[in-house]
């Protein structure tokens, strides 16, 4: 709401400073009884502006709390500063760490399984059916072949 009200207050008083600026080059006066409808058409655009910037920082804001910095950020000396994580989510991320920990301890809850072991390495002289996301172009196509291959000589294509 702080925001909101700053927000307000400085458009507000641009605009009606630029639109005596403007006014005046035209020898008339904002303060005219006629300019009662431009000034609350003023005030109106300010108003929803500054709602919606407003808005649009609390949503970027909640948005940033939920992800990691980029670049790894806050993982130094001043990570409270930069984090978007809260001193509230943090202690409530302890608190159910303890309480895992607990339920572990006391066999309501089993512990969490170790990742699965990496894929066994390929022979020598045989060829990867298989290769990762990041792999070049070559290794893929390589791969695909080899897999043709060898779906031709079950029988399967």
């Amino acid at each position: 709401m702080t925001r909101y009200l700053i927000l307000f207050v400085l458009l507000t008083a641009i605009g009606l400073v630029l639109m005596g600026a403007v006014l005046s080059q035209y020898g008339y006066s904002l303060f005219d009884p006629e300019m009662r409808i431009m000034v609350g058409v003023a005030v109106a655009v300010a108003a929803y502006v500054a709602w919606r910037v407003s808005t649009i920082l609390k949503n970027r804001e909640n948005d940033l709390s939920e992800r990691p910095a980029p670049g790894g950020a806050g993982q130094g000396k001043l990570a409270a500063l930069f984090s978007g994580r809260t001193k509230v989510h943090s202690a409530r991320e302890a608190e159910l760490a303890a309480r895992r920990r607990k339920l572990i301890d006391e066999g309501k809850l089993e512990p969490e399984e170790a990742p699965p072991p990496p894929p066994l390495p390929v022979a020598e002289g045989e060829k990867p059916t298989r290769v990762a996301a990041d792999a070049s172009i070559k290794e893929k196509m390589a791969a695909r072949a080899e897999r043709v291959r060898r779906a031709k000589e079950q029988g399967k294509l």
